[in-house]
């Protein structure tokens, strides 16, 4: 344990350590990650934990995204509330338990970030913890897709036939099937199954379709190094030979 975490946050990881699958985050109310470990790190668009660490979400994470989040993060200092966040990422839907604790003598306030991929039932979710769904989703390979298509693509990961998802989205059946065909050649899957499997994975919703996109996250790493060219052409040193006569 690095010695910025203070002995309240030692005894918060090791509860959550041994967790698989479990990304555990620290962060400061201005979006400073304090600490990340590797599953989050992978959650949040790859990179290493040390490419993370020490570094501000609006560093790494699209401005509107990171912008949301670190509200989120001020929310829950200021009142105390306990939140559950639900966001696409990469096309995937994750959900992050946030939580205040509160530093030793004169550290600062901090927030844990706990996360997983899927969502929870509601009914499972503790009374104290409040859901909060995002406003912004970075859609990942589903990007190539309209709003109108993602419209239909949820439908279809909720098994509805092409005539429900016309009477739903007030289209006619030919369409929803010019646009599921179009879906297909873009996503290149064209059987229904397919498209329904996806559309789970990333628990699409008919209201993702008019979440605001994000592009992925930035990290700019050094650029390695050029190796310098050497000329085909070797120029000999000038001939200091004395001549004798």
């Amino acid at each position: 344990m690095s010695e910025s975490y203070n002995r309240s946050e030692a005894k918060v990881f090791d509860r959550f350590a041994a967790i698989p699958g479990l990304g555990v985050g620290l962060l400061e109310a201005d979006g400073t990650i304090v600490y990340i470990n590797d599953t989050a790190a992978r959650m949040y668009g790859g990179g290493t934990v040390e490419e993370h660490t020490g570094r501000r979400l609006g560093e790494l994470y699209p401005p509107e995204w990171a912008a949301e989040k670190v509200a989120l993060l001020q929310r829950v200092i200021e009142t105390n509330e306990r939140l559950v966040v639900r966001y696409i990422w990469g096309g995937k839907r994750f959900e992050v338990q946030y939580q205040k604790i509160e530093g030793d003598d004169d550290a600062p306030t901090r927030v844990l970030l706990t996360a997983r991929e899927g969502v929870t039932d509601d009914d499972l979710i503790p009374d104290d913890f409040k859901v909060v769904t995002t406003g912004t989703a970075n859609f990942g390979p589903l990007s190539v897709l309209s709003p109108r298509e993602l419209e239909v693509l949820a439908l279809i990961g909720q098994g509805k036939s092409a005539k429900v998802i016309g009477e739903l989205l007030e289209l006619s059946p030919r369409t929803v099937e010019r646009h599921r065909d179009s879906i297909g050649k873009k996503l290149d899957k064209h059987d229904r199954v397919s498209l329904a499997l996806i559309a789970q994975a990333a628990g699409l919703e008919l209201r993702d379709a008019h979440l605001t996109p994000v592009g992925p996250m930035v990290i700019e790493r050094p650029k390695p190094r050029s190796t310098p060219t050497v000329d085909a052409e070797v120029k000999r040193p000038p001939d200091r030979t004395i001549a004798r006569d």
